[in-house]
Parts: C-alpha cells; sequence; structure tokens
C-alpha cells in the first residue's frame, strides 16, 4: 500500500512540474512575442528627440495609441490586396517626417473606425535615381512588388523626376509612390487615396495646426469609409 501511495505520490508531483513548465514556457513566450502595434508604436516613437542627421533637423515628434490595429504586410500582400482584396494600406517608413505627421491620425482613425490599417515600408524597396555628368543613372531598381504596385496604381500616380543641382528635371520615365500613401480598397477597386498630409503644411517638419489636423482626420476618416461606400473615390483628381 505505501509503495502505490509513493508511486501516486511521484506521478503526481512529475505531472505538477510538467503543467508547471508549461505555463512558464507559455508565459515566457507571450512576452517574447511583440505584437504588429506594439512593434509600430515602438518603431515610430523612439526616433522622438532624435535629430535626422542627413538635414539636421529633430525628428517630429509622434504618439502612437497602444490600442492601434496596424498590421505589417510584405510587398506580396499588398500586391494581392490592392489586386482583390479589401482593405485599407498606409505606404510610409518611420524616419520620413510627413508619415511622422500622419500616423498618429492615421492610428487614431483605425481605433474609431475598428479598421486594420496594413502597413507597408517602402523606404528600402523603391527605385533610387542620380544626376551625374547631366546624365540620368538609375542606382537601384525597385522591388519586383514595388513595381507591380506601381503598374496597379499607375493612375492614381504622378510622373516622377529627378533634379540636378541646377533643377534641372530628368524624366525617370517611372511613377513614384510617394511617403505617405494611403490607399482604401475594396474587392481590388481603389476608392480613395490620400498622398502626404495637408496642402498648407509646408514643411514635414512642420507641427500641423489644430485646424490642420482636423482637416487631416475628416481626409483620412472620409477615406476609411470610402470603402464601404457605394461611389468610389471621395478625393479630386482621383
Amino acid at each position: 500500500m505505501e509503495n502505490k501511495n509513493r508511486i501516486a505520490l511521484i506521478g503526481i508531483i512529475i505531472v505538477t512540474v510538467i503543467v508547471f513548465g508549461v505555463c512558464v514556457y507559455a508565459l515566457v513566450t507571450n512576452k517574447l512575442e511583440v505584437s504588429d502595434a506594439d512593434k509600430f508604436r515602438t518603431e515610430y516613437m523612439e526616433l522622438n528627440d532624435k535629430v535626422n542627421e542627413a538635414e539636421d533637423k529633430p525628428y517630429p515628434n509622434t504618439q502612437i495609441s497602444e490600442e492601434n490595429t496596424v498590421k505589417y504586410i510584405s510587398g506580396k500582400d499588398a500586391v494581392k490586396l490592392l489586386e482583390s482584396g479589401t482593405g485599407v494600406i498606409y505606404f510610409g517608413y518611420n524616419t520620413c517626417p510627413w508619415c511622422r505627421s500622419l500616423v498618429p491620425i492615421l492610428t487614431e482613425a483605425g481605433i474609431s473606425k475598428k479598421e486594420t490599417i496594413y502597413y507597408l515600408d517602402i523606404k528600402n524597396i523603391r527605385s533610387s535615381y542620380e544626376v551625374k555628368d547631366g546624365k540620368l543613372k538609375q542606382t537601384k531598381k525597385g522591388s519586383k512588388e514595388y513595381l507591380k504596385i506601381l503598374e496597379l496604381l499607375d493612375e492614381k500616380l504622378n510622373e516622377y523626376y529627378v533634379y540636378d543641382n541646377d533643377n534641372v528635371a530628368y524624366d525617370t520615365k517611372e511613377k513614384r509612390l510617394l511617403a505617405p500613401t494611403v490607399v482604401a480598397v475594396y474587392e481590388g477597386e481603389i476608392t480613395d487615396i490620400h498622398v502626404g498630409t495637408v496642402n498648407s503644411q509646408n514643411s514635414g517638419y512642420d507641427k500641423l495646426t489644430t485646424d490642420e489636423t482636423k482637416e487631416l482626420e475628416k481626409i483620412i476618416k472620409d477615406l476609411i469609409d470610402s470603402k464601404n461606400a457605394n461611389d468610389y473615390c471621395t478625393q479630386d483628381g482621383c
């Protein structure tokens, strides 16, 4: 009888240790996993109070809620969404001053509208050009997915020109996906697109005024609503 009790006790101890180990592992794993919302918030807010050395200007401070609805996507995912999906896509990157003015408003709109904001960082996937000795040269070709995005948004984008030191324009024969660009799409149909912030913001390093903030809030909320509306494209020039 004592042997049976001892065996039963050992079994209980083993099971307890296993359950405890599983719980600890699950707890540690969850802590190590960073959500897209946290990753996005950190990516942008970690530059607050830091200087953009390339322009010798402080990055515009930006505040992003922990409750933001941002989800990272790949270039391939963005193409698929533009071709046949439904959603709101934000094209930008964290060091872009205009983007830093936009994202607090964009993410708050996403929260209030309960809308996922799909995010594609375009900083390193676009084509690059330079003018040297009076000639335009492509220094980097855009990724395959980026070029496909240009194709899908062709009618919504402007021609891309590169300027030399004398302000002479050189035609790249390519469109350009500017940062920030926000696109609403419904079943593969572009319902609205917004580039930049507001016309009155002369520099991305300028803080938006109260009126500019309200104007941009309306633009973004209307854009989100457009993918659920019968009439596509709420903005002029779409």
